[in-house]
């Protein structure tokens, strides 16, 4: 069953200034610009009633005019469309709390304004159009009150880039046993680029996709925001000729295995109908990409009027050290205890948990004060009765989260299924991570108790994808600035110890990860006994780094290339970097900024790259500088005292 979501009124509404009034109909153009003026969305109304859209920074065009609408199954709403009233911008803000992010607490204001069309049969359709200092966005809205269900059967909503510009773009899957899932290289394009078959066939180009658009100096990242279960989640067509990235909705054979779709992949609903936003984030670095929070500002505020309950942690995790076992008692004891002595709030029981039972293991976890996170199917979540029994047998066992894995599909019935998931497990007071995914759409603050979702080729590729090898180092300069820029992301760091196919990063690199990408629960990927050989300023790093920061800033972002971030945990700053090319990458920070923290520590290379790091103190100066080695990484820690 589908089911909406009505977005409450958030923050607070005032005019900010008439636009138009008797004579709307006259005007062929409006537009809505941010807070601070730099960023800027127009729509435009041709002689022929078409729509398009057009988005500048700092009065630069980003955007140029680009296609709107989109067909209904009973109306169209492509062409002939007239405007009805324009309405005034109104400014709101949007102040709230983040459990996974980059921000733990943010407070924006967006401004907004509305347009009201209709088409030549007089059938209704709003544009509601936002702006604020991180990027625009734009929806439709179909209002009105039908209990009949419409289907959108197209979009001709399209993103036209430069094609000047250069991007960094995943391929979207064609649907198989474990596809779509999110799970592939970013890939450097030029807009037009078709998307490459790669780890699956390609059926189009996922979100988030990341540009640089040179004459107007600035990054640009697109994205989707604010679905819920009346839309699915949506793509980009394959065919992108001229850099004209046109909205596509799921393939027909996507679904979870164990799950019979019901219905075609196009979304359907009743009205009103309020569909998801069309987000394009600006930046005049990429490191303003890595740490906005527009996708959030757009979405729903939260739907859990307590979270008290909700804690971000770090979790210790068995099944990247012994994916095959043994799946004992003593097994997932051992990683329990682990988890106690580092101080870390969770552990996760993946799958064999069921072989020694889950009542033993959960207790000896929560005796221990560490909370329990089970491994699930996402097959058994469509099911409102069979949800609700899992549920209900996880909570029972004292399990404080679930990670539910392989829905791969970006279908409305997933779309809906997960939703589901989400409030019956914070009614349950327990967290959730989603694997084998779509990318979050702002769902972590709608449900804060989301603290994690998979969609990235991440660490357990070392198993599975020769190819993981050689490109996971620049994989990880590009992922903070498009995965992790639009929500938290389960990577699964510190992958130090060999599997299948060999590192070629060093181990400082690995270790760097951990700071650097975002994730309200951190699963560490690798065995006590890998820790525990580490120097003790490198351990110790990782018993105070949290999994939510109370600061990050981004002081290199060359996606492809470095990437150096600053995050602060109370007292204590982090300075983590990686280098994802063949050559060393020289680092020179000013650190004048940080002279209150003079006492500093370098995690770097070993003696052995691959398998060991160093812990050396470092003078106190002002300017730092450091060289990366060839997919090397480092962390810098720095306190006032120990």
């Amino acid at each position: 069953m589908l089911f909406l979501i009505k977005r409450p009124v958030a923050g607070i509404f005032f005019t900010l200034a008439a636009s138009v009034g008797a004579n709307a109909a006259d005007i062929s153009s409006w537009s809505v610009s941010s807070p601070d003026g730099l960023c800027a969305i127009s729509i435009s109304l041709g002689t022929g009633g078409d729509l398009t859209y057009e988005v500048s920074r700092d009065g630069k065009v980003v955007i140029p005019a680009s296609p709107m609408g989109l067909r209904r199954d009973d109306e169209p709403f492509e062409s002939g469309l007239k405007l009805e009233h324009a309405g005034d911008v109104r400014t709101q803000r949007e102040k709230y709390e983040l459990f996974a992010g980059t921000q733990p607490h943010v407070d924006h204001v967006l401004n907004h304004r509305t347009l009201d069309f209709h088409n030549p049969n007089h059938a209704a359709i709003d544009i509601e159009l936002a702006a604020g200092n991180e990027g625009v966005a734009f929806r439709y809205c179909f209002p009105g009150h039908s209990s009949k269900v419409r289907v959108v059967e197209s979009e001709l909503t399209s993103f036209t880039v430069p094609v000047n510009s250069s991007g960094w773009m995943q391929p979207y899957h064609a649907a198989g046993p474990y596809t779509p899932a999110y799970e592939d290289f970013f890939f450097h394009v030029s807009p037009g680029d078709p998307p490459p078959d790669s780890r699956q066939k390609a059926r189009g180009w996922a979100f988030p996709a990341l540009f640089h658009v040179p004459d107007a100096d600035t990054w640009v990242l697109l994205t989707e925001a604010g679905t819920d279960p009346s839309y699915c989640a949506c793509h980009l067509s394959t065919n992108c000729a001229g850099g004209v990235y046109r909205i596509a909705f799921p393939l027909a054979d996507e679904t979870t295995q164990g799950y019979t779709n019901k219905f075609g992949p196009e979304p359907r609903f009743t009205l009103p109908w309020t569909l998801p936003w069309r987000v394009i984030v600006l930046g005049k670095e990429a490191g303003d990409i890595a740490t906005g929070t527009l996708v959030t500002d757009l979405s729903a505020p939260s739907r859990i009027a307590d979270t008290s309950w909700i804690k971000p942690g770090r979790a210790s995790w068995g099944w990247w050290s012994y994916p095959d076992g043994p799946f004992t008692e003593q097994m997932f004891n051992q990683f329990t205890d682990f988890a106690a002595k580092m101080g870390w709030e969770y552990t996760l029981f993946d799958a064999g948990y069921w072989k020694p039972g889950l009542k033993p293991i959960a207790v000896h976890a929560l005796a221990k004060g560490v909370m329990p996170l089970t491994w699930n199917y996402a097959g058994d979540f469509y099911d409102p009765k069979k949800r609700a029994k899992i549920l209900d047998q996880m909570a029972d066992a004292g399990v404080r989260g679930v990670k539910v894995d392989f829905w791969c599909s970006d279908r409305q019935e997933t779309i809906a299924a997960q939703q589901a998931l989400m409030k019956e497990a914070a009614e349950r007071h327990m967290v959730v991570n989603l694997h084998g995914c779509t990318i979050p759409r702002g769902w972590q603050r709608t449900w804060p108790n989301v603290l994690s979702t998979e969609a990235v080729l991440g660490n357990e590729s070392y198993f599975y994808e020769p190819r993981y090898t050689q490109k996971a180092a620049e994989l990880d300069t590009v992922l903070p600035f498009t995965r992790n820029a639009v929500g938290p992301m389960d990577l699964t760091p510190v992958a130090i110890s060999p599997k299948k196919y060999g590192r070629t990063t060093t181990a400082a690199h690995e270790l760097a990860t951990a700071i650097i990408f975002t994730s309200g629960i951190i699963h560490y990927a690798d065995k006590p006994e890998m820790f525990e050989s580490l120097p003790p300023e490198a351990l110790q790093i990782f018993k105070d780094a949290p999994a939510r920061w109370d600061e990050t800033r981004c002081l290199i972002g060359e996606p492809g290339r470095v990437a150096v971030f600053a995050r602060r945990s109370g007292k204590s700053w982090f300075i983590a970097g990686i280098n994802g090319s063949d050559e060393p990458v020289p680092v020179n920070l000013d650190l004048s900024a940080f002279v209150q923290f003079p006492k500093r520590i370098l995690v770097a290379e070993g003696a052995d790259s691959a398998m060991q790091v160093s812990a050396t103190s470092q003078a106190a100066e002002p300017a730092w500088q450091h060289t990366i080695p060839v997919r090397g990484g480092f962390i810098l820690r720095l306190d006032g005292s120990y």
